[in-house]
């Protein structure tokens, strides 16, 4: 049997800062002394050990935290319903997305004609992912008028 390394709650969060550093490792000792408290309701509980008046976490149960962290900030956790919709409305995870959103790619704007009702319609192409959408010439003026409307008001605030 391998024997356990044990760390300090002070060197256990300064392991956490380097395995993840979106937090210092002040901020994590603080997170370690909340994850202790049983009255706290935690997704995760990182277990430790009390010995001789002090708190101690074995560094592979820190390094599963972290890897399981990491999973659930990248979203290798498996989301359904409106969370993953949302996830992939934004590209996050994929290339191209971010969480403002996907950049986007138009590789047309034609001015087409239903051939059932001659009645005139906008297609309006995306690239990555290819998407092909009819709008009709109400909303795309509808369209103009709130891109107009966002791009002044984009102005003003780097004027």
């Amino acid at each position: 049997m391998a024997e356990q390394e044990l760390l300090s709650n002070s060197m256990a969060a300064k392991l956490l800062h380097e395995l993840m550093s979106d937090k210092s490792a002040e901020q994590w000792e603080v997170w370690l002394r909340n994850n202790r408290k049983p009255e706290r309701r935690v997704t995760y509980h990182v277990p430790y050990v009390k010995l001789g008046g002090g708190v101690f976490y074995d560094r592979e149960e820190l390094a599963k935290f972290a890897e399981w962290e990491k999973g659930r900030q990248l979203g290798s956790i498996k989301l359904t319903g409106r969370a993953a919709e949302v996830m992939r409305a934004f590209g996050i995870g994929e290339k191209g997305g971010s969480t403002t959103g996907r950049k986007l790619k138009v590789t047309g704007i034609n001015p087409q004609v239903d051939e059932a009702t001659g009645k005139p319609f906008i297609q309006f192409v995306v690239d990555d992912p290819l998407m092909v959408y009819r709008v009709e010439v109400e909303e795309s003026k509808a369209l103009l008028r709130e891109w107009a409307d966002a791009i002044q008001a984009c102005e003003r605030m780097t004027a």
